[in-house]
């Protein structure tokens, strides 16, 4: 099972995929697809919400929330 992840370590993570300076721009939905596969991959998102978050701040409390290690 991974770490639970540092916040502010993937909030860092999530801008530079994204190339974003904002966390709390709303996202477009690629980036949201984006961010929900490269949260898959490193296994942080046991499933994806039916509702995506709509920004990286969005994402951010979704994975601390709802990562399969919490």
């Amino acid at each position: 099972m991974t770490a639970r992840p540092d916040p502010a370590a993937l909030r860092t993570e999530l801008a530079a995929l994204l190339r974003e300076h904002d966390p709390h721009r709303p996202l477009d939905s690629l980036e949201s697809v984006v961010i929900g596969s490269y949260l898959t991959n490193r296994a942080l998102a046991p499933a994806l919400p039916a509702d995506l978050p709509t920004t990286i701040e969005g994402w951010v409390t979704w994975v601390a929330r709802h990562s399969v290690s919490s």
